[in-house]
């Protein structure tokens, strides 16, 4: 053991002075293995310590702690990755340290700490960027985009994407990485509900799959384009592209778990669109073979699937029996985006316990939708002062070195003055939009509930005057007609005739009366709707504002007293959002809004012919965010489609 040793110091002290050989680099695997295999650290400290402190120990130390990566032993990999980063750093060795990073990201993306895998991969960028290595610079700027999407902040991540791509696309090697860029691009559309951008990219990552001629990643980009049509209840194109990626040669044993998803899917759309028996098949198969792997989140929703099938072929007990398997298996193992789709089916499913599992599903949707908010918002401080570092870097390249250190110096003090009052700033204005926003709802509910009072104090008195023409007035010209009826008078002809004349002047006046007293009943019962009321005057108020003609049209059959009062709040706050944008931003001629009822869904658009917006940069504004906040509140949908034409805004949801 001990010539074993002395003859790997004696390798790894001198290879540095002459040329690597397959000798060398056998020699070398040798050592790591040595490190690998022993059993005793005292034995493995005083092997490393007589080594001396070059890029090659580097190098061996950064191996030894991704073969424990690779092993799953999280202990020694940590260990081994700050003994290499430690010594990077005290070597400068910068391409170095962004591997560390680099293997420290993936490793919190494999334990499911998304912060900190985004901050370790933000860091390898920077020192990628410092190493001048773009196309590895790229790769990290993607895999946080990936990330960022993980966490539904899709502008940032199509940012973040976009800005990837400028990099990526400069290398040779490009082609490799352009793939997972347009999937992430394809995805992020999805998500965003502009399924015709989807589309198009997801078919530009099936393109750059079969440049690559890689069946994988080809069936993935197919599964993919099916998910966007089944969101589209395309089922016909849906089967076709997974149908296509299931003929793709060997893929069961290439990806099984791809293979198991591709068969589950397909299974859902053939369900869709009623052809019960293939469903069942393809439903049991793909839970056969998620079985057979282990997989659990695909067996989760497997087992969804077959609760939804069994529902609505009426065998509630079947369906509960998949449904509640489905929702044991995601609480355990945390899989709360599932868990969230097995309170609603069994919602559905049982109604008598409808209020608990809803109840389940708002608390753990109100938790998750926090969590999603506090991961984006310390991605951006992350990027935030990424930005700041490299604009510095470039700065500081153009200076001198005593002038530069001081720079550093003064920058970094003031940087760090400026974070504080900035951050003081944004705690005090967020604290007041939260307060102006909850002072905002109230004024709303109060101006709803005066607007209610006042409609019917209204309906009140008009019955009141109803009753009072019909059971008063009516009730005594009637009684007094009768009595004159009833005289018998000696009269000449004339006279006779003129008493019968004025008794049916009398019964004439009665049906005018009566006639009076029933309008004022139909009037109370067809009163405006209180929600159009302060919907127009909104829309009024703005029309003061802009010169802008406003043309708004809410649907007469629309009955807003059965509109949740969540809904009309956030309806409201929204509409008065979009005219604010257009009286300060749009430039607009004319705009229009329509409040429709489809079935149980109502709908608002909004249209104007300004000068629109490139969405593909940060706004400054955070108008369509708040938009899309208040919409995800009340579990709505918007879509936004925006040129130099105009803008369209389409907000929608159940009633």
């Amino acid at each position: 053991m001990y010539f074993r040793i002395c003859l790997l110091l004696f390798f790894l002290v001198t290879s540095c002075n002459i040329d690597k050989t397959s000798n060398s680099s056998q020699e070398y695997n040798t050592a790591k293995h040595f490190l690998l295999d022993e059993k005793e650290p005292n034995i493995r400290n005083r092997f490393l310590n007589k080594i001396p402190d070059d890029s090659l120990k580097n190098k061996l130390l950064l191996d030894l702690a991704y073969e424990y990566y690779l092993k799953e032993d999280s202990a020694r990999f940590r260990y081994w990755n700050s003994q290499a980063q430690k010594m990077a750093i005290n070597l400068d060795l910068e391409a170095n340290i962004a591997l560390t990073n680099w293997d420290l990201a993936n490793f919190f993306y494999r334990e499911h700490v998304i912060d900190s895998s985004y901050y370790h991969y933000n860091l390898a960028f920077e020192q990628y960027v410092e190493a001048e290595e773009e196309l590895k610079a790229g790769r990290m700027l993607l895999n946080m985009a990936i990330l960022q999407e993980k966490v539904k902040d899709y502008i940032g991540s199509e940012n973040t994407t976009f800005q990837a791509l400028d990099l990526i696309e400069e290398s040779t090697d490009s082609q490799n990485y352009v793939y997972p860029a347009n999937n992430n691009l394809g995805i992020i559309y999805n998500g965003l509900g502009d399924y015709s951008q989807a589309l198009e990219y997801h078919r530009k990552a099936l393109k750059n799959a079969e440049s690559l001629e890689d069946p994988v990643k080809s069936a993935r980009s197919l599964n993919n384009l099916g998910v966007v049509y089944q969101k589209l209840e395309d089922h016909s194109n849906s089967i076709l592209n997974y149908t296509k990626a299931l003929q793709i040669d060997s893929i069961l044993q290439k990806d099984t778990n791809l293979y198991a998803m591709l068969t589950d899917n397909l299974g859902y759309s053939e369900f869709k669109l009623g052809n019960y028996q293939v469903a069942s098949f393809l439903f049991h198969k793909a839970l056969k073979i998620r079985d057979s792997i282990q997989h659990e989140s695909g067996i989760v929703i497997n087992k969804l699937h077959l609760g939804e099938y069994y529902l609505e072929n009426r065998d509630t007990t079947q369906a509960l029996q998949y449904t509640k398997k489905a929702n044991s298996l995601a609480h355990a193992t945390r899989n709360n985006r599932d868990l969230l789709a097995s309170y609603r089916l069994l919602a559905k499913i049982e109604p008598r316990s409808a209020p608990a599992y809803l109840d389940s599903y708002i608390k753990l949707n109100d938790s998750l939708l926090q969590e999603e908010r506090a991961i984006r918002n310390k991605f951006a401080r992350i990027r935030f002062e990424t930005d700041q570092y490299i604009r510095k870097t470039q700065q500081l390249s153009n200076e001198k070195l005593w002038l530069s250190l001081i720079a550093v110096i003064l920058a970094s003090v003031l940087f760090l003055l400026y974070l504080l009052s900035s951050q003081r700033a944004k705690n005090k204005e967020l604290k007041f939009q939260k307060e102006q926003q909850e002072y905002n709802e109230e004024i709303y509910k109060l101006l709803l509930k005066q607007q209610t009072k006042l409609e019917e104090g209204r309906q009140e008195e008009r019955a009141r005057i109803s009753g009072e023409l019909h059971d008063g007035i009516l009730g005594k010209l009637f009684g007094i007609r009768m009595n004159f009826g009833l005289l018998e008078l000696k009269a000449p002809n004339q006279v006779s005739a003129k008493y019968n004349q004025l008794l049916d002047k009398l019964q004439l006046t009665e049906e005018e009366i009566r006639q009076i007293s029933h309008n004022l009943i139909r009037e109370v019962s067809g009163s405006h709707l209180n929600f159009a009321k302060l919907l127009k005057q909104l829309v009024a108020d703005y029309q003061n504002l802009t010169s802008a003609k406003i043309e708004f049209y809410f649907d007469e059959n629309i009955d807003g007293e059965l509109i949740d009062e969540n809904i009309q709040i956030n309806y409201y706050r929204i509409l008065q959002e979009a005219l604010q944008n257009v009286v300060k931003h749009a430039e607009a001629t004319i705009v229009n809004i329509k409040i429709t009822r489809e079935q149980d869904v109502l709908i608002m658009e909004i249209t104007d012919d300004g000068k629109g917006f490139d969405k593909r940069k940060k706004v400054k504004g955070i108008g369509l965010k708040n938009m899309r906040d208040r919409m995800e509140k009340i579990d709505g949908m918007f879509t936004f489609e925006t040129s130099a034409m105009g803008t369209h805004l389409l907000f929608r949801v159940n009633l």
